[in-house]
């Protein structure tokens, strides 16, 4: 929506104003690309040391409640089934801000109190269904970093990429050049001069 506003504005001016315009555009785009990839760095340094003592268990809330389900009467006396919740804000403070931020679209997000919250009754112990919980949200940082933070791009790889490029290259001037000379060669050489 602004995107567009902004476009009919600029459609407006005169073309220097536009071209200065989109100069300043490109000038802020590519210093939040060098901020974002120190971001990436950041988060990568951080996966490199990943584990499940990473985040501590201190600053989960953990609260029981009656499982449903089968289990019998062991199920109806008990309270096994465990939530717990980690706030971001004390997330923020052991994992990198790249995946904060996709954190806040994951399934296990709860707008109203700004914090991820996970439940298991899988299991009629609490422990093992409090450490199922801590297991679901290793599991969802992990699948959060892998969609989220790319790999890093070997000099080699790059190198590969650049020479493929410039083939392509190539090969389309090659094609552009032939297909010209054959519309050349239809009209039998005569110039536009009538």
């Amino acid at each position: 929506m602004l995107r567009s506003q902004a476009l009919r504005s600029l459609c407006w001016k005169p073309l220097s104003e536009q071209l200065r315009f989109t100069q300043n555009l490109r000038g802020y785009a590519s210093q939040s690309v060098d901020a974002n990839e120190a971001d990436l760095d950041a988060a990568r340094r951080w996966f490199s040391n990943f584990n499940k003592n990473t985040i501590p268990e201190s600053i989960s809330r953990t609260t029981f409640s009656r499982a449903s389900g089968a289990g019998g009467q062991k199920v109806n006396k008990t309270s096994s089934k465990a939530t717990t919740v980690w706030a971001i804000s004390s997330l923020q403070r052991y994992v990198p801000k790249v995946l904060i931020s996709e954190l806040r679209s994951c399934r296990y997000y709860v707008p109203s109190s700004d914090s991820i919250s996970i439940q298991s009754d899988t299991s009629r112990s609490q422990t093992d269904n409090t450490e199922d919980t801590h297991r679901k949200l290793m599991e969802e940082i992990k699948q959060i970093y892998k969609k989220s933070v790319p790999g890093v791009t070997s000099p080699e790889q790059k190198e590969r990429v650049d020479q493929l490029k410039k083939s392509e290259n190539l090969a389309r001037l090659k094609m552009k050049k032939r297909h010209g000379d054959k519309k050349k060669a239809r009209s039998g050489g005569r110039s536009a001069d009538f």
